[in-house]
């Protein structure tokens, strides 16, 4: 073959992938390419398309390092520059993502439109919102007919404020590609947020006819039945979409939202947790957990959660007054005294909130032994070096062996 040829074949492959991404199996083509690669270690189509497998696969770092072989073997391979683009904007880096966009629409202005796209998605989630509408522009001047663009367009003039341009590009979009499914359920979103909450309903509702595995539409409608106060068909929404995207956090935070409105509070925490657990950096959900542990009159949890919650910054009682008015009108509504140490955690203060070197690292140990938290976060927690956290664990009858291998190599807090 070509190198030209492989390299469209690269392209329709990554493309055909892009789109229909639930359907493939990545295992066997990581297996199938490296397998072509033992024969030949120069087969460009072979890195490029292992390199997309790990994409999907979610290993972005894998993915990085076969595209950039791709470029050491073919320096003016676009496609592989905008593959590692997306790779690097997976994992956070988003000026080498930059980077990378911008070689591909050099090296191949023609086909610059969906690299101006991408681009632009990256500067929005870097925040800045100006450089995105200026890159969905000049993909938009390129390909008038990109109803991508003015879904990505429009999601960044709503950060911007702008909600008016932001519905007129979902509109665009919306009548360039009646069954592209993004548009419709973010102009819901903006419908839910002025109120008209029947027109939220039917914007999502659209959107799941559209691609009925849209987790995020599920999730977006289910908040809208749950500002509706109609919970059943709220929790239903939230079940589907975790049963699409098991890691869909937001998910499981409405849900437990939701269970929580029913009184179904073991749920709810349940609910939670989970979300804890897959996002633990998000310091006020361990507030949200706490507040439904004293719901519960969980004493115990809901000081844990409380403490980890201050200890992150939280404004613990500044939410809890916001919501419960005061600590007098909270214990009316549960019958029930909140035993001193709570009644401390809930209190306004002036200074920051400390507790002593002990109590923080067997803090930071619970949620580690409740597989809540890495042993860099718990570190953290604790107050204390991830190495020292570690040299303390078997103190508390915690063992080295739970450890895994990335927490072993990467031994930052």
């Amino acid at each position: 073959m070509t190198k030209e040829y492989n390299q469209k074949r690269a392209e329709a492959y990554y493309k055909h992938r892009f789109t229909q991404s639930k359907k493939a199996d990545y295992e066997r083509s990581i297996v199938d390419f490296t397998k072509v690669i033992e024969h030949n270690p120069e087969d460009v189509f072979a890195y490029t398309n292992r390199g997309v497998a790990y994409y999907y696969k979610g290993k972005f770092y894998r993915a990085v390092d076969d595209f950039s072989k791709v470029i050491s073997l073919t320096p003016d391979d676009a496609f592989a520059y905008y593959g590692r683009g997306m790779a690097y904007r997976n994992l956070l880096v988003f000026e080498k993502s930059i980077q990378d966009f911008s070689t591909a629409i050099h090296l191949k202005p023609e086909e610059a439109a969906d690299r101006y796209k991408e681009r632009g998605i990256t500067y929005h989630n870097k925040g800045d919102v100006a450089q995105a509408i200026e890159d969905y522009n000049k993909a938009i001047a390129l390909d008038p007919e990109f109803a991508q663009a003015w879904t990505g367009r429009g999601q960044a003039y709503r950060d911007k404020g702008e909600v008016d341009k932001a519905v007129e590009d979902y509109n665009k979009a919306i009548e360039l590609n009646p069954e592209f499914a993004e548009p419709y359920t973010y102009r819901g979103l903006i419908y839910n947020e002025q109120g008209d909450i029947d027109k939220a309903i039917e914007d999502h509702s659209k959107a799941i006819a559209c691609n009925p595995e849209f987790a995020e539409a599920y999730l977006n409608r289910g908040q809208a039945y749950y500002d509706k106060n109609e919970l059943d068909k709220a929790i239903a929404d939230y079940d589907k979409a975790i049963e699409i995207n098991s890691e869909l956090v937001e998910a499981y935070t409405h849900r437990g939202n939701a269970y929580r409105a029913k009184a179904e509070l073991d749920s709810a925490i349940a609910d939670y947790t989970e979300a804890l657990k897959l996002r633990p950096k998000v310091p006020e959900s361990y507030y949200t957990r706490g507040e439904a542990w004293l719901l519960t009159k969980g004493w115990e949890e809901a000081k844990t959660d409380l403490t980890a919650a201050l200890l992150q910054e939280v404004d613990v009682a500044a939410a809890f007054h916001n919501t419960h008015g005061s600590i007098a009108a909270f214990e009316e509504k549960i019958g029930s005294r909140l035993p001193k140490e709570i009644v401390t955690l809930l209190t306004p203060r002036s200074e920051p909130f400390e507790i002593d070197k002990d109590a923080r690292i067997a803090l930071g140990m619970k949620y580690y032994g409740n597989d809540e938290l890495s042993s860099g976060l718990a570190a953290r927690l604790a107050g204390v070096p991830r190495e020292e956290f570690w040299y303390l664990m078997g103190d508390y009858g915690l063992s080295l062996l739970t450890l895994d291998e990335e927490e072993l190599v990467n031994s930052g807090p």
